[in-house]
């Protein structure tokens, strides 16, 4: 990966990391990685191995193309994926917080 993808990738992490919630070393021990080694990652200045890179993935709940590419078109068939698809990754970042918002207010209509 050039430095630019590194960057790119670290902030998709960080972004995501911090959506959820969740602690540098939170997602460094879920992952099996130093904690020192992981904000290296968030900062691009490391890459990571493949094994890692799905750890990541898994534990944020993000799929490894939007991590690698920022890419969301692996199911264009989803008509909520082609809109997402169009936007930029802020855009798409705040698409997301919006739907959780959403979600959570129509689940607790129905309670």
């Amino acid at each position: 990966m050039t430095h630019d993808e590194l960057l790119l990738f670290g902030e998709r992490l960080h972004s995501r990391r911090k959506l959820l919630n969740f602690t540098q070393d939170f997602v460094s021990e879920k992952a099996g990685i130093s904690l020192r080694f992981y904000q290296m990652i968030e900062r691009g200045e490391k890459s990571v191995s493949l094994d890692t890179l799905i750890r990541l993935s898994d534990i944020l709940k993000i799929s490894v193309d939007y991590l690698l590419f920022g890419d969301l078109s692996y199911s264009l068939d989803n008509p909520l994926t082609e809109a997402l698809g169009r936007l930029s990754p802020q855009q798409r970042e705040d698409a997301l917080k919006i739907l959780q918002l959403y979600s959570k207010a129509c689940s607790s209509q129905n309670k």
